[in-house]
């Protein structure tokens, strides 16, 4: 009888372009030699190829209980290769916080429903009305108005941010709300970073490398259309999975 061939193992990580032009990096492995060898393996012939290309980690085929990769080393590595990891997605809560930590944005982050513990029946209960539910506190919309140099992060927790200067090449600015931005947008804006897909991106002047909505991305590999390059544009999503850049 013919030998039965055993499935190969996975390799550590895969890559995988996604309709929206960003580079989708899948972990099959968070362990440092298995990363280490194959990303040396898979770029040897190619380590030019991808260009500053921006990615995202995909962590949904990681066990449960895996550790933590080095989210630093692992995208210094990228980085020398071309790619440029901005961000995890599908991550547990450790897993996010040690991305975070190392400077990496998570996407789509919502927190876990809280578990439904079963009480013991009990005959005819009273019911007792709802509570109402408590107002969130609208956050405050943090101002910016100096430039953003390359390298350069900032961030708005829980509201909108308005930058009154230019977003330079390689400096980042990320909102849970909205973004605007009423000078040249030449960095990255990533609005709704907590998954608001309402948030929007709001520039006099768009000439952005990357640009996100809850977690829905689009990079700009030469200038974007005719039609808003330069000129004043917003960013939104429609139906919840696409983003549509139109001119104001």
């Amino acid at each position: 009888m013919p030998r039965r061939r055993e499935p190969r193992p996975a390799p550590a990580l895969e890559l995988k372009t996604t309709r929206l032009a960003g580079i989708q990096v899948i972990l099959n492995s968070a362990e440092h030699a298995a990363l280490d060898t194959h990303i040396s393996t898979l770029f040897a012939a190619t380590p030019d190829f991808f260009g500053g290309e921006a990615a995202v980690f995909e962590c949904g085929r990681l066990p449960a209980d895996a550790p933590s990769p080095d989210w630093a080393w692992l995208a210094q590595e990228l980085k020398s290769r071309g790619l440029n990891p901005f961000a995890v997605q599908n991550a547990s809560a450790e897993l996010a916080a040690a991305a975070q930590q190392a400077g990496l944005l998570v996407l789509n982050d919502a927190a876990p429903a809280p578990a439904v513990v079963a009480a013991e029946p009990a005959p005819e209960p009273v019911p007792e009305p709802a509570p109402e539910p408590a107002a969130a506190a609208a956050a405050p919309t943090r101002i910016i108005d100096k430039p953003l140099r390359s390298g350069q992060r900032v961030y708005a927790a829980g509201g909108d941010i308005v930058v009154l200067a230019a977003v330079n090449p390689g400096a980042e600015v990320i909102a849970d709300g909205s973004i605007h931005v009423y000078a040249p947008l030449k960095g990255r804006a990533l609005a709704g970073a907590r998954g608001d897909t309402s948030a929007r991106i709001f520039t006099t002047q768009l000439e952005a490398e990357l640009v996100s909505i809850a977690g829905v991305y689009r990079t700009f590999e030469s200038a974007p259309d005719a039609a808003v390059a330069k000129k004043p544009a917003q960013i939104r999503l429609a139906d919840a999975s696409q983003i549509v850049i139109e001119p104001l």
